[in-house]
């Protein structure tokens, strides 16, 4: 008798699917079918003034990011860190050196070419004269920034992750005048 109650409770608790029978209480329905953001899927601006906890985010135009301060030494810490987020997020366009010969831009000299022209070098003159706001400016804002096609890294890249980065890019650019190549 009491293996047959058994077998049945078993064979009742195996039919029964759990999610069949929490949905159909209220609250735990409201619970699945809630609205969420998927990471990455979206990125979400801020509210309006509220106030960033990755500092000052630079407005889109030359005047407002030129006058942004670094505020991060160029230390050999930060020089690092800058140079694992450039490698992260950076060198398949701009490549190891900062040429903008990637292995996905046109220039890069291989056959077959990548598919993406007009991939900008950061070690050039012009770049160079730039401030460090601007660069950083770019980093946040690529598309208003960038001539429009350099994606945006102001979701991926945030806080001092971008200073790092662009002190990076300023020894690449010491590194082109001396003639060194790409530090490996």
């Amino acid at each position: 008798m009491h293996k047959r109650v058994l077998l049945l409770a078993l064979a009742a608790l195996a039919a029964c699917n759990p999610d069949d029978v929490v949905h159909r209480v209220g609250w735990f329905a409201t619970m699945r079918h809630q609205r969420s953001i998927k990471p990455y899927a979206r990125p979400i601006p801020p509210v309006a003034g509220t106030v960033s906890i990755t500092g000052v985010e630079p407005a889109a135009d030359l005047t407002t990011a030129d006058r942004l301060a670094n505020s991060r030494t160029r230390t050999s810490e930060s020089i690092n860190r800058g140079r694992f987020v450039y490698e992260t997020y950076c060198l398949v366009c701009h490549g190891a050196s900062g040429r903008g010969d990637g292995p996905i831009s046109a220039t890069n000299g291989q056959t077959p070419p990548g598919p993406f022209f007009g991939v900008r070098s950061l070690v050039n003159d012009t770049i160079a004269r730039r401030t460090d706001g601007y660069i950083y400016a770019v980093i946040v804002s690529g598309q208003v920034m960038g001539r429009g096609l350099m994606p945006v890294y102001g979701d991926k890249v945030r806080g001092n992750d971008r200073w790092d980065l662009v002190n990076y890019v300023r020894t690449l650019q010491a590194q082109a005048r001396s003639g060194s190549g790409a530090r490996r």
